[in-house]
C-alpha cells in the first residue's frame, strides 16, 4: 500500500478520534463529553458491574475505558502500578464519570478495610469512587 494512500485512509481515523470526546476502546482520549448527569447515589445510575469511562487529571483531561464493580451500592475500580490513570489519581484524585452517556464528578478514594477489599486482587490499588458536588446527597 503506498504512503498516499496510508494518509487518506487514516484521515477519518483521525477525525473520529478527534472528534470522540474520550476513548475509544483500548485507546486513551481527552475529555469527557456528554450530558451531566445528577444522582444522589450509584444505584441510581448502575445495576450491576460494567465498563465506564474514567476522566483523570482536570487540568489536562486524560481518559480511558475500565472495568467497575458495583457492590453494596458502591462503584469501585482497581488500578495496577505503572497505569498513566493511576498516577493521575495519586496526584488529583478528583475524576469524571461517564456511564451511559451521563457525566459523573466523583472523587477517588483509597481502600484500605480488609473487609472492604474481600474478593479483590491483592495486587491493585482499589479505589472507590464517591459522588461530589451536584451529585452528591
Amino acid at each position: 500500500m503506498s504512503e498516499r494512500l496510508r494518509a487518506y485512509l487514516a484521515v477519518p481515523y483521525l477525525l473520529a478520534l478527534a472528534a470522540c470526546g474520550g476513548p475509544i476502546g483500548i485507546l486513551a482520549g481527552g475529555a469527557l463529553e456528554g450530558e451531566e448527569g445528577t444522582a444522589g447515589a450509584w444505584s441510581e445510575v448502575v445495576s450491576g458491574s460494567g465498563t465506564l469511562d474514567l476522566e483523570t487529571r482536570p487540568e489536562d483531561p486524560y481518559s480511558v475505558r475500565i472495568g467497575f464493580v458495583f457492590r453494596d451500592g458502591e462503584v469501585y475500580i482497581d488500578p495496577a502500578e505503572g497505569r498513566r490513570w493511576y498516577e493521575h489519581l495519586k496526584a488529583d484524585p478528583s475524576v469524571r464519570v461517564r456511564i451511559d452517556d451521563r457525566i459523573y464528578r466523583a472523587r477517588a478514594v483509597a481502600v484500605t478495610d480488609p473487609i472492604e477489599l474481600e474478593g479483590f486482587d491483592p495486587e491493585r490499588h482499589v479505589q472507590r469512587l464517591e459522588l461530589v458536588g451536584r451529585n452528591a446527597n
